[in-house]
């Protein structure tokens, strides 16, 4: 199990995940991370819009990115 960190980060707001997840891998915190990204992109009125969806390691490294772009 690897302890991983999920952000949502954007230009003019952040969300920072301070406790942290455990996970089999990191392409499952990848998979979970994807699933939220497509989450806050229905809403064509979402603030979230534009921002990314980040899975980091205890140092800090990001892993994954995912944009939270408009659904077509």
């Amino acid at each position: 199990m690897t302890k991983l960190f999920i952000d949502i980060v954007g230009q003019k707001q952040r969300h920072i995940d301070i406790t942290g997840t455990l996970f089999r891998c990191p392409e499952a915190a990848g998979e979970a991370a994807e699933l939220i990204s497509l989450d806050l992109a229905v809403s064509e009125n979402s603030p979230w819009l534009g921002a990314e969806v980040q899975v980091k390691n205890e140092a800090g490294q990001c892993l994954f990115a995912y944009p939270i772009a408009p659904l077509q």
